[in-house]
């Protein structure tokens, strides 16, 4: 009995995902934004210069132009399927801009946290307080102003419908219960 090797041909499982071009902006919430496409894709949009050197197979190619930096690399098109090795000179390819001398992951947590550390020690001050106050007693005032809220339900959809509920009293009934 004799093995034969057979390496699969690489398919898409959906079609052909590749004819338009993938703009992902803040991917899992980081400062940068990546296009998908082909060269072609990337070169039209004006963000791959044209005299570019592609990477080989699956390496990749920074450079730093005006006041970005971009990463660019080959890698699989999507819904394709097969060995990685199958898709070393395919024609799909990730870019990814960000700003040049941008701040680490690291760094802009610490500034949110500090920010967000200000804001909390703001509200907690005596200002801070004083606001919070004039702005609940404003909206108590509209609240309580009838041409307002009549205006408010002259929109389509802005005031809920009310609902009908339970009666908030237990209603007594004519039928009398059984004895137990």
């Amino acid at each position: 009995m004799s093995a034969k090797t057979i390496e699969a041909a690489p398919t898409l499982a959906m079609g052909d995902a590749t004819t338009e071009l993938v703009i992902v902006i803040k991917p899992h919430n980081l400062d940068f934004v990546e296009f998908l496409g082909t060269r072609t894709m990337l070169e039209a949009e004006g963000i791959l210069p044209e005299d570019t050197k592609l990477p080989t197979g699956y390496d990749n190619l920074f450079w730093q132009a005006g006041q970005f930096d971009y990463w660019l690399r080959r890698e699989r098109p999507p819904g394709a399927r097969g060995p990685r090795k199958q898709f070393a000179e395919c024609d799909w390819f990730r870019l990814r801009m960000n700003l040049t001398d941008m701040p680490t992951p690291s760094e802009r947590e610490i500034a949110r946290k500090a920010q967000e550390l200000e804001d909390a020690i703001y509200r907690n001050s005596a200002e801070g307080n004083a606001k919070r106050c004039a702005m609940i007693e404003g909206c108590v005032v509209a609240d309580c102003d009838e041409k307002f809220q009549a205006f408010k339900a002259s929109i389509p959809g802005l005031v809920a419908p009310k609902r009908g509920g339970r009666p908030s009293k237990a209603i007594p009934t004519t039928e009398s219960r059984p004895e137990q």
